[in-house]
């Protein structure tokens, strides 16, 4: 017998296929490398838009969560090729006509405020297709009313009242805040200029309406509009006369970052006082994230947007009230931080420069 170590073995054959196979391997692995880098590049600019108040392009992140509350709604950015809005880390399905009618079916919708709800309201009777005019606050201010009529064909109904002022036309003074299902109230920019009186004395205006109403709701959900993101520099002269030029005035000086934080800040407060006098059925609604950006700015007139954004600000109120899954996070969502304030003071360190006239 031979020795084991004196056999022979075949010498394994080098195949001729080895170094291309190689070349694939090495390519494919350096075009995944380029794949991330460009996908990483994506998701980068789309932060930055965050950051920086520029929009994404037509780069965008896949994501797979369902946006379950306001906030991560309305943090993103706007597609300035699509016209879009699109939540940074959620996926979000607008609402459609089917889905609105079976939201709001056999429910009677009251809108209280100004022209900047007004427009909400109007996309919302666009996107049902609603044979509803509303008129504008001249026609309808002495009756207070905008319009109203069916929507849907479940039963819905939809009116719109004019109550631009917590000083003066006030929603809570109306009878069908108690026998709406479902009523949204957004009262500022005329108190931030026509109606001033200071800030801190609106906030206590405010809260007091806010409680009137919560208190005739008796449980049902009142939304109360934070206000969104105003432009001074966008305002422009839209009547060449003496009422038009005071208007532009008011528009320019009364519209500054200052107050506009300012208001805001005294709305979230007003609703988290009357959260904490015992009504859990307000809740506090906001699209600022919405209108802050290079991309709102352009489609705004310094107050009002165009219909691409208020479409998505009916998105985010929409949200609110047919989503269940938001519910627990509207009440905590977007109010400001502490207790309600004893003596409130929201325009100290602040340079309003509005005044009354």
């Amino acid at each position: 017998m031979r020795a084991l170590s004196s056999i022979s073995h075949p010498r394994p054959r080098r195949s001729k296929m080895a170094p291309l196979i190689l070349l694939c391997v090495c390519s494919l692995f350096s075009f995944a490398i380029i794949i991330h880098q460009y996908h990483a590049l994506g998701s980068l600019r789309v932060k930055n838009a965050q950051h920086t108040g520029e929009e994404a392009t037509s780069t965008t992140t896949t994501t797979t969560a369902f946006c379950n509350n306001l906030n991560m709604l309305t943090s993103g950015s706007w597609n300035n090729v699509t016209k879009q809005w699109h939540p940074f880390n959620c996926s979000f399905t607008p609402f459609d006509k089917p889905r609105v009618d079976n939201c709001l079916s056999n429910k009677q919708i009251g809108f209280y405020g100004d022209s900047t709800l007004r427009n909400i309201a109007h996309e919302l009777i666009n996107l049902d297709k609603a044979n509803i005019t509303l008129a504008g606050w001249a026609s309808s201010a002495k009756r207070y009313i905008c319009g109203a009529g069916q929507i849907g064909s479940n039963g819905s109904s939809l009116a719109m009242y004019w109550t631009p002022s917590a000083f003066y036309q006030k929603p809570a003074s109306m009878k069908s805040i108690e026998t709406d299902d479902v009523s949204i109230i957004s009262i500022s920019v005329w108190d931030m200029g026509t109606y001033y009186r200071g800030v801190n004395p609106w906030f206590v205006a405010m809260k007091k309406i806010i409680l009137e109403a919560a208190k005739k709701r008796r449980n049902k959900p009142l939304y109360v509009m934070n206000l969104h993101n105003i432009y001074a520099s966008k305002c422009t002269l839209k009547n060449d006369n003496d009422q038009g030029r005071k208007a532009l005035k008011l528009c320019q000086e009364c519209n500054k970052m200052d107050a506009m934080f300012a208001f805001r800040d005294a709305i979230a407060s007003a609703v988290r006082c009357v959260k904490e006098d015992g009504y859990h059925n307000v809740y506090l609604i906001d699209t600022f994230g919405v209108t802050n950006s290079s991309f709102g700015e352009e489609h705004s007139d310094g107050v009002h947007f165009s219909s691409e954004v208020t479409q998505v600000e009916l998105q985010v109120l929409l949200s609110a009230i047919c989503n269940s899954s938001f519910q627990h996070d509207l009440n905590e969502t977007f109010l400001s931080s502490g207790t309600c304030p004893s003596q409130p003071n929201f325009e100290e360190g602040r340079e309003l420069g509005c005044k009354q006239y």
